[in-house]
């Protein structure tokens, strides 16, 4: 396995064998954030989704995160967050879907955040 990692602050893993690596993750729920469109069409969610449910997690998915996410894109996926209490967070696709998991993110840990102050 070639795995990498980048941590902006959390971890970023990518390469050869990342799909799999979900498959070793400890949690009871893994949310999915991505555009949809590609990652659907060449069957790189299934295959994210199949490995998180074999590290025994409910898989909740966020998709239609268009490029340069929107505010309402966000607070959607932050209201799904907060709703599922997913264990982790899981981006996949393009930098749009990195970027947007990553707010939500912060907006799911602190739901008292307002978008006021953090920009």
């Amino acid at each position: 396995m070639n795995l990498k990692w980048f941590r902006v602050p959390k971890d970023i893993v990518f390469g050869d064998g990342a799909l799999a690596y979900l498959s070793t993750l400890e949690g009871k729920k893994g949310i999915l954030v991505t555009g949809g469109s590609s990652m659907k069409k060449y069957g790189f969610l299934d295959k994210a989704k199949k490995h998180l449910e074999e590290a025994g997690m409910e898989v909740s998915l966020f998709d239609g995160v268009e490029p340069n996410p929107s505010v309402d894109t966000i607070e959607s996926g932050a209201k799904a967050m907060i709703k599922f209490e997913p264990d982790w967070i899981v981006a996949i696709g393009g930098g749009s879907a990195l970027d947007a998991a990553k707010i939500m993110w912060a907006f799911y840990e602190h739901p008292n955040l307002k978008f006021e102050d953090i920009i």
